[in-house]
């Protein structure tokens, strides 16, 4: 991956008109390239200019789970946009309702061990919302990261930030009414949004779960879609 370059805004627009939108956000427009790359064009109304330094001060961090900027693109000197890898990945705004529950806890469990690996190079999250958060294959990703901050602050407290950030939304894409009203008979984990421990231990909570649900209906739950429907009907 190598920065692009370009003469005048025509040379640029004529580029990106033969590129495949994928989306759009607040700080602008995302269009695939070749070879698994992403090129945001940064023009959205809430963007705000930023040097070459500030994009890319975590360029060299590798962490899988973690989509960072690689490169610059430019008219003349002025930076207009950004690459990075693509992934293909489920919206989490779309919701977790039909992802088999063995393999969300895997996925969280992933997360929580890149999460601290982030964390240990003081970097907090921000601006984490569902349409940031994809899942693919047992893994969540997490773009649009440029936001994000450094500090040297105590590594364990952001660790516990950077997860209540992270979990505050999904958490409301991963359960269903049905199932917040079944936890709340669950004593280990009614309670678990107010719940520091169990906030930044997220499997903790599905691994529960999932054992009373199995033992509930007495057969194995693969689903939240499907023990949501098997609780209304009940």
């Amino acid at each position: 991956m190598v920065d692009l370059h370009f003469k005048n805004e025509e040379h640029f627009n004529s580029f990106i008109k033969n590129l495949q939108f994928i989306g759009l956000g607040s700080e602008g427009y995302c269009y695939k390239l070749d070879k698994g790359i992403v090129l945001k064009h940064l023009c959205g109304p809430y963007y705000t200019p930023k040097s070459k330094e500030d994009i890319l001060k975590f360029k060299d961090i590798n962490i899988p789970n973690y989509i960072f900027v690689q490169n610059l693109v430019y008219i003349k000197e002025q930076i207009v946009g950004v690459l990075m890898h693509y992934v293909n990945g489920k919206n989490v705004k779309k919701g977790l309702y039909n992802i088999n529950i063995l393999n969300l806890i895997k996925a969280l469990d992933d997360l929580i061990i890149a999460t601290k690996k982030l964390s240990s190079y003081g970097i907090t999250v921000f601006d984490v919302c569902p349409v940031n958060m994809l899942y693919n294959k047992g893994r969540f990703y997490f773009i649009d990261t440029m936001d994000y901050k450094k500090s040297e602050g105590d590594i364990n407290g952001s660790f516990n930030i950077n997860m209540k950030n992270i979990l505050y939304d999904m958490y409301d894409k991963m359960f269903t009414k049905s199932i917040l009203d079944f936890i709340k008979t669950i004593p280990e984990i009614k309670d678990f949004r107010q719940d520091k421990d169990l906030l930044v231990n997220p499997s903790y909570v599905l691994k529960i779960l999932l054992e009373r649900l199995n033992n509930y209906f007495g057969c194995e739950i693969k689903t939240i879609e499907e023990a949501s429907k098997k609780l209304v009907k009940n």
